[in-house]
């Protein structure tokens, strides 16, 4: 025997035995999960690292109050990122030191869709685990982003212990399911096949019909060349979890394996309607319409194949000229709104509700230089996407009061405030802009309540006082 594969046997071993070390732990441990603090304190004392990329100053500072101070882990361990390039040399950094980094990425930063650097990433630094902070999106997108490789999803939390909660949930394993089914990938990866069933057959035990761990036992059975048995336990981690799509990818290949092009497309189709903006499973199906002589499917197929390519490559143009946006934003406004509008026009055909804030930060910019009027065109623009978003009607009432267009004015507001009727409540600025706006064309019923409600928030709101004189007056000089 060689000394590497003297080596190689070696670190096969201990892995097995690090293996079964945390399963004895985990036996011996009390039932009670530990404190979310324990969790993230051991996972960034060990060689953890976090990643934060955002431009969100509360969630950051939060995330190094949380880190710094609640856990009292040193400063080194975050990390912010504001951009791609940061981020990248960040990375390249921590993992050139053999640490292990935990990324939060917010989806939508700064208008740009950062979906796109999940599979750089994943294919750059496998070990890098990516948590998108996400706001309300289509399912569609959450699916498409899984399969690129992120490994989880969490909202953006109001709290230090919301922050906490949710973070200990990305970086600890749930119980012990979850250290058996490490237990069985780790023997099933050292050739150790039987012992591997073994220790999935208890996991099911605990807990019945576990996809995550059929899916373990159809790869077992894969590899121990009995392909039927691997299909059929796909098949039932499959049904026991409706979304969850490794089941059917691995059947696909399976079945492709076995030459069988009927099976390999049914499954093929299967995710394909789970997940439809996969543009290489797109492709794939196309080319076995075409084996199979289905031509007009094979040409439906490409075409979409096609279109979803030049959407991502849109995106990316549009992410361009964003970052470009921000290089200008402080320096040279008009140049950012130059900026801005490319790309929001590169992605025209693909406009859809998370290039709001985009449209929303070229018409603030445009309203500051006195354009008010190219202002009004863009929140149009954007109505054509989202007609019944109440935010936008209201940045266009705003954009025509600052032409003195008091009537187009009025629409707007009453029509954001029909769309919703608590938005002047979410603050004193906004109940007073909309008075204003009711205020410049006589319409004092409907300006009072709204002075009202911003005093009820800020009774020292100098607008609103100032307001409430006007709409006195006026109204005793009626």
């Amino acid at each position: 025997m060689t000394s590497s594969n003297a080596t190689s046997g070696l670190a096969q071993r201990m892995a097995v035995r690090q293996v079964e070390a945390s399963m004895t732990r985990e036996k011996a441990a009390p039932q009670e999960s530990k404190p979310y603090e324990d969790a993230i304190r051991e996972f960034l004392k060990d060689s953890g690292h976090l990643i934060c990329v955002s431009d969100d100053v509360a969630l950051t500072d939060m995330l190094r109050r949380v880190l710094n101070e609640q856990l009292g882990l040193p400063a080194d361990k975050i990390s912010i990122a504001h951009d791609a390039d940061m981020l990248l040399r960040i990375l390249r950094n921590v993992c050139s030191e053999n640490a292990t980094p935990l990324l939060l990425i917010e989806q939508s930063l700064k208008g740009r869709d950062f979906s796109y650097m999940v599979r750089l990433i994943k294919n750059g630094f496998p070990e890098v685990r990516v948590v998108f902070i996400a706001a309300e999106t289509e399912q569609q997108r959450y699916v498409l982003l899984h399969e690129a490789g992120a490994d989880a999803f969490f909202a953006k939390p109001d709290s230090q212990e919301q922050l906490l909660e949710r973070l200990a949930a990305t970086v600890r394993p749930h119980g012990k399911m979850s250290r058996m089914l490490e237990w069985a990938r780790t023997l099933h990866s050292q050739g150790e096949n039987l012992r591997a069933l073994q220790v999935c057959r208890q996991a099911l035990e605990l807990k019945a019909n576990s996809a995550a761990v059929l899916l373990v036992i159809g790869d077992v059975f894969r590899a121990m060349g009995q392909r039927e048995k691997a299909c059929e336990a796909y098949e039932n981690a499959s049904r026991s979890a409706d979304m969850y799509l490794e089941p059917l990818r691995k059947l696909a290949d399976l079945y492709e394996e076995m030459k069988k092009p009927l099976k390999q497309l049914e499954y093929l189709e299967r995710l394909d309607q789970l997940s439809p903006l996969n543009v290489e499973r797109k492709l794939a199906i196309g080319e076995l319409y075409l084996r199979l002589n289905r031509r007009e499917d094979a040409r439906k197929m490409f075409n979409q194949s096609v279109e979803l390519a030049s959407r991502e490559a849109m995106e990316h143009v549009g992410g361009v000229a964003f970052r470009v946006a921000d290089a200008y934003s402080d320096v040279d406004p008009d140049m950012a709104i130059s900026f801005l509008q490319r790309g929001l026009e590169a992605k025209r055909d693909f406009w859809n509700k998370d290039d709001l804030v985009v449209f929303n930060r070229v018409g603030m910019l445009l309203r500051r230089a006195g354009r008010w009027q190219e202002a009004t065109e863009e929140y149009k623009k954007a109505l054509k996407v989202v007609p019944d978003n109440d935010g936008l009607h209201y940045n266009l009432g705003l954009a025509y009061a600052d032409g003195k267009d008091y009537e187009a004015a009025r629409a707007s507001m009453l029509k954001a405030m029909a769309l919703n009727p608590n938005l002047p409540q979410k603050s004193a600025v906004i109940a007073c802009n909309i008075a204003e706006v009711f205020f410049a064309v006589n319409d004092s019923m409907h300006a009072l309540p709204l002075v009202r409600t911003a005093l009820d928030m800020e009774p020292d709101n100098a607008q609103a006082q100032q307001l409430l004189q006007n709409i006195n007056a006026k109204i005793g000089n009626a």
